[in-house]
C-alpha cells in the first residue's frame, strides 16, 4: 500500500481523471435526457455534506452519467484519506424518480483516524533532522496527509540541497503511519567560473566559490569576481565587480529570507568612469507558489573621475546614495526559462534618504508586466514597462549613474545599447530620469529546443529638466516612441534561454544608412 495515497490526491482532486472501472452505482446507465434531482450523504460526521458537494463533479439538476457518479465517489474518498481516514468505505445507490429524475446517494463508513506515529530521515550528512523537519512540515501526531507528504517533497525540492527524494509512508498498530524520508544530498560547496559574451556586457570572466551551507543552517555564502568588456570598447564597457554575499533562508527561524552583500565595482563609461563602494540587504519572503516580496536598503558611495562637462554640472564627484523601498513579483509562468502561458509581473518602489548618511533625496518607481499565450503551438508575449526616478528637490538632479538607459536586448532591440536618449556635445549618452517601453513577440518552435522570434519593441527615455517638478515626457502619439523589429532565435538551455536577434529601427534618426539601422543582440533569458 505505500505510495498510494498521493496518487488518490492527484488523480481525486487535483485533475479530472477517468472514472474508475468497477462502478458501485447499483443502476444501469441512463438516457442523457435524465437530470440529477438531489445529492444525499450518510453517515459523513467529519466533514460536512456541503462543502462534500462543492467538490462532486455531478450537480443538482445536472445531467445524470453514472461514470461521473463513480468518480465522484472516489473524489470523495480521497478527500477523506487525506484527512487521515485511510479505511473510509463509499458506497453509491441512485432512486429513480418520475419524469427521468434521480436521486443519488453516497454512504460514507468513515473508519477510524489514521496518526502519524513516527519520522525517519536518512541519507543526510551536511543538512541536519531539524531543517529537513523544517521543510518537510510534518511531525509525529498529526493527522495523515498525503497532500503534506506531497508538498514536504515539493519543498525539500526547492531547497536546492538534495539530489533525490524518495518519501514511503506504511501503516502502523493502533491506526499509526509510518514515514521514512530517505534523502541524496548535492555538495554544499562549489568553485565556479566561466566566460561569455552578450550584447550588453560584451565578452565577460568571472570566476568565484559558493558555500551553500556556510557555517550550517542553510546559509549560503557566495564570493565573485566578474571582468567584462575589456576587448569591445573597454572605455564606453569596461566593468570589474567583487562581490561578497550571504544568504540566510528562514530568517532568525521565520519564513523570510534576509539577503545582505557587499561589494566594490570600476565602470569605464563613455561620459564618466566610476569606482562605487556597496552594502545592500534584503528581508523578503514567498506567499504562495506565485509571489515574492522583499523589503531592500542599500547604501554606496560613488567616486566618478574623467566625467564630462555635460554631466558634472548636474553630478558631483563623489555622491552616497542611502535608499529603501519594496518589491513585489508575481510569476506564475509555466517554465522559468523559455515559458509559454502565464504572468510576469514585478514592481520596485525606492526612496532616497538625507538622514546624514545619503547626498540626494528621491523617488523611484518601476514595474513591468509581461503576459505569454499559447495558442496552435505559437506563442504570443505582450510586455509593459515604465521606470521613473526624480528628486525631491527639483533643483536638485539625479545623479548620472543612478539615471535610466535605453536601447539594447532588453528594451528596444534595433538600438544598441543607451543609443536612445540625450547625449551631450561628444555624443556621450547622459541617461533620462524616466522611460516607457513596450515589448511585443511570436514564438514558434523549429526544431526540438530552437525556436524562432519575431518582434515588435517601442519605448523612449525622458529627462527631466532642473528646476521642474517631474520628467518632461512627450508621448502625445505612437510616433513620438522609437521603434525596433526583426526575427531571432532562441535555444532552450539547462541555463536558460539563449537569444540571438536582429533588430531593425523602423523610425531611425535622421542620416542613418541601412547598416546604422540594424543590431545584433546575443543575450541569456527572456525580456521579461
Amino acid at each position: 500500500m505505500q505510495g498510494r495515497y498521493l496518487l488518490w490526491v492527484v488523480l481525486g482532486i487535483g485533475s479530472m481523471a477517468s472514472p474508475v472501472a468497477g462502478a458501485g452505482v447499483n443502476a444501469a446507465p441512463a438516457p442523457s435526457s435524465t437530470t440529477i434531482h438531489d445529492i444525499q450523504f450518510m453517515g459523513n460526521r467529519i466533514i460536512d455534506s456541503a462543502t462534500l458537494e462543492k467538490r462532486l463533479s455531478i450537480k443538482r439538476e445536472g445531467f445524470f452519467d453514472p461514470s461521473q457518479v463513480n468518480f465522484s465517489r472516489d473524489v470523495i474518498k480521497s478527500i477523506y484519506q487525506d484527512k487521515g481516514y485511510e479505511d473510509v468505505q463509499i458506497s453509491t445507490r441512485t432512486t429513480a424518480l418520475a419524469h427521468e429524475r434521480v436521486d443519488v446517494v453516497f454512504s460514507i463508513d468513515e473508519g477510524p483516524l489514521y496518526r502519524i506515529r513516527t519520522v525517519t530521515i536518512q541519507g543526510n550528512h551536511l543538512i541536519s533532522d531539524k531543517l529537513v523537519q523544517r521543510d518537510l512540515k510534518i511531525k509525529p501526531g498529526q493527522p495523515f496527509s498525503p497532500t503534506q507528504v506531497y508538498e514536504g517533497n515539493k519543498n525539500l525540492f526547492r531547497s536546492g540541497y538534495f539530489e533525490s527524494i524518495n518519501i514511503h509512508y506504511s501503516t502502523a498498530p493502533a491506526h499509526q503511519m509510518d514515514i521514512q524520508v530517505n534523502l541524496k544530498e548535492r555538495p554544499t560547496q562549489y568553485a565556479k567560473g566561466g566566460f561569455g559574451y552578450g550584447t550588453e556586457t560584451k565578452e565577460r570572466v568571472s570566476i568565484g566559490y559558493e558555500d551553500r551551507n556556510f557555517f550550517g543552517n542553510e546559509k549560503q555564502l557566495d564570493v565573485s569576481a566578474i571582468h567584462s568588456g575589456f576587448l569591445t570598447d573597454p572605455q564606453k564597457y569596461r566593468t570589474s565587480i567583487l562581490e561578497t554575499s550571504l544568504a540566510q533562508p528562514h530568517f532568525l527561524g521565520t519564513s523570510f529570507e534576509g539577503q545582505t552583500s557587499i561589494s566594490e565595482e570600476w565602470d569605464d563609461r563613455e561620459a564618466y568612469n566610476a569606482q562605487t563602494t556597496a552594502w545592500r540587504s534584503s528581508l523578503g519572503r514567498r506567499f504562495g507558489d506565485h509571489i515574492t516580496a522583499s523589503l531592500r536598503y542599500r547604501f554606496q558611495g560613488t567616486d566618478l573621475t574623467r566625467i564630462d562637462p555635460s554631466a558634472s554640472s548636474t553630478t558631483l564627484p563623489y555622491t552616497d546614495v542611502s535608499a529603501v523601498g519594496p518589491t513585489f513579483s508575481y510569476d506564475n509562468t509555466n517554465d522559468p526559462f523559455l515559458p509559454t502561458v502565464g504572468w510576469r509581473v514585478s514592481s520596485l518602489l525606492e526612496k532616497g534618504l538625507t538622514l546624514g548618511v545619503g547626498d540626494i533625496a528621491f523617488q523611484r518607481f518601476e514595474a513591468r508586466a509581461g503576459r505569454f499565450e499559447t495558442i496552435h503551438q505559437v506563442t504570443f508575449f505582450a510586455g509593459l514597462q515604465f521606470g521613473i526616478v526624480r528628486p525631491d528637490n527639483p533643483n536638485d538632479s539625479i545623479p548620472i549613474f543612478e539615471r535610466y538607459s535605453l536601447g539594447g536586448a532588453n528594451t528596444v532591440r534595433g538600438y544598441e545599447q543607451e543609443e536612445l536618449g540625450p547625449r551631450d556635445a561628444q555624443n556621450n549618452p547622459l541617461g533620462g530620469n524616466a522611460f516607457a517601453v513596450g515589448n511585443l513577440e511570436v514564438r514558434h518552435t523549429l526544431y526540438k529546443k530552437l525556436a524562432g522570434v519575431w518582434f515588435l519593441d517601442g519605448g523612449q527615455l525622458y529627462t527631466q529638466p532642473i528646476g521642474k517638478e517631474w520628467p518632461y515626457i512627450q508621448a502625445k502619439s505612437l510616433g513620438d516612441f522609437a521603434y525596433g523589429t526583426g526575427p531571432g532565435l532562441r535555444l532552450n538551455t539547462p541555463v536558460g534561454a539563449v537569444r540571438l536577434e536582429l533588430g531593425y529601427k523602423l523610425n531611425p534618426p535622421p542620416g542613418e544608412d541601412l547598416f546604422d539601422r540594424l543590431a545584433i543582440d546575443f543575450s541569456l533569458g527572456e525580456v521579461f
